[in-house]
């Protein structure tokens, strides 16, 4: 038996199940496929990691229902500083020069994803196959069909490609990617520290790469720490004392002692970006379509606002009685997306390339550049409004608060 949807969804990440969430509160027939076991990835153990979430990606859940679940768990980014070790210069961005709310918010993913998956829970038009595996997919007069592992068949008028960078989907559709291997590891790990963080934000550059504090609830931090392959490699096998004496330089003073909370992850870091969003019936989302270095933190912001601009272009077109999965439609969700993409990976790209040495010519341009953006307010604070996602050309969920 086949079992017919309007959108089929595989991957059940956080922007996947945001989209889910978003199509089920206008009721349109949505299933979601993953092969995981869904609430292993509730666990403190899955894979500690943290993401911030924008303002304008706060707005987003906020509309779709799963905010006020988040909100308990989340620490407010009050202040970003940014600089270069050793350096001169820096930037520091300060929320009150864009308003009385927060830049961001910093919480860890296993909250977002267990906040996600209970609003999708809610909806009756939303269907959950996890975990389950696609072996299968083919296209058929006026949609998709997938075939599951189960031995379950779904239909749909559009297939959405949810499954991460590396998104076989995408292979499926033949659709091209430019690729950079950036022979970089992000570890992650989680800190204790004696110091009160207050809010703040620190990316601090080395030439090995960047490293970041951000800050959680409690005198606890998130630790995005770069280094070139071999040498995270290295680090994330020595024993807690040994670690510990590396962070103490990156640290410095900063926060006082600290404490490792939680093992660390290692994560290899390339950027992939598609040549195009769509193909027959088909749509890429959030870092199948665009995944990215994370020296801004921006990625998941990026799969954010996919959703909102995917789930405003789908309700326009079945308002409208167009075909959801034809060409005239996902054109306009290719065109609304691909330049802000390209534009944030080009520039996370760059920054990275442009910090990630020991040149001293370039070591004087950066904190030169540094120092006079933190001088120039309009240009700064752009840049500050940018970042919080709320500048561009933003789809309905992401402009405001459309109800409290």
């Amino acid at each position: 038996m086949v079992k017919r949807f309007d959108v089929a969804i595989v991957g059940a990440g956080m922007t996947g199940l945001a989209l889910a969430v978003a199509l089920g509160r206008q009721d349109i027939s949505t299933v979601i496929i993953d092969k995981a076991d869904l609430t292993q990835q509730q666990l403190p153990e899955f894979d500690g990691r943290v993401s911030a979430i924008s303002l304008g990606s706060q707005r987003i859940l906020q509309n779709i229902g799963v905010w006020d679940a988040m909100f308990a768990h989340a620490e407010p980014i009050k202040d970003i500083c940014v600089h270069e070790a050793g350096g001169f210069g820096q930037v520091h961005y300060d929320h009150r020069n864009a308003g009385n709310e927060p830049m961001g918010h910093i919480i860890e993913n296993r909250h977002t994803r267990t906040a996600l998956l209970a609003e999708v829970k809610k909806h009756q038009s939303v269907t959950v196959m996890a975990p389950d595996l696609l072996q299968e997919t083919a296209r058929v007069e006026g949609g998709v069909t997938l075939t599951l592992e189960s031995g379950d068949s779904v239909q749909a008028s559009l297939l959405v490609a949810a499954d991460g960078k590396f998104s076989r989907l995408r292979q499926w559709a033949e659709i091209d990617v430019i690729e950079r291997d950036y022979k970089q590891t992000a570890i992650v790990a989680t800190i204790s520290h004696e110091k009160p963080h207050k809010g703040v934000a620190l990316e601090r550059f080395f030439a090995n790469g960047p490293f970041a504090v951000l800050p959680m609830q409690g005198n606890r931090a998130s630790l995005v720490w770069v280094e070139p392959t071999a040498t995270a490699k290295a680090i994330c096998a020595l024993p807690a004392q040994e670690v510990l004496v590396y962070l103490k330089d990156k640290l410095q003073s900063y926060l006082g002692e600290v404490k490792l909370e939680t093992r660390l992850w290692s994560y290899p870091l390339t950027a992939v970006l598609a040549k195009e969003y769509t193909a027959d019936r088909f749509a890429l989302l959030g870092d199948a379509a665009h995944g990215m270095h994370p020296i801004a933190g921006q990625g998941v912001n990026l799969g954010f606002r996919d959703v909102a601009v995917l789930e405003e272009v789908i309700v326009q077109a079945l308002a409208a009685g167009e075909d959801i999965g034809s060409a005239g439609v996902l054109a306009r969700y290719q065109k609304w997306r691909r330049f802000d993409a390209t534009a944030m990976l080009a520039a996370t790209d760059g920054l990275n390339s442009l910090f990630s040495n020991s040149s001293t010519i370039l070591s004087l341009a950066r904190n030169t550049g540094f120092a006079l953006v933190n001088q120039w307010p309009s240009l700064r604070d752009s840049f500050m409004r940018h970042a919080m996602g709320t500048e561009g050309d933003l789809p309905k969920l992401a402009k405001a608060v459309l109800h409290k």
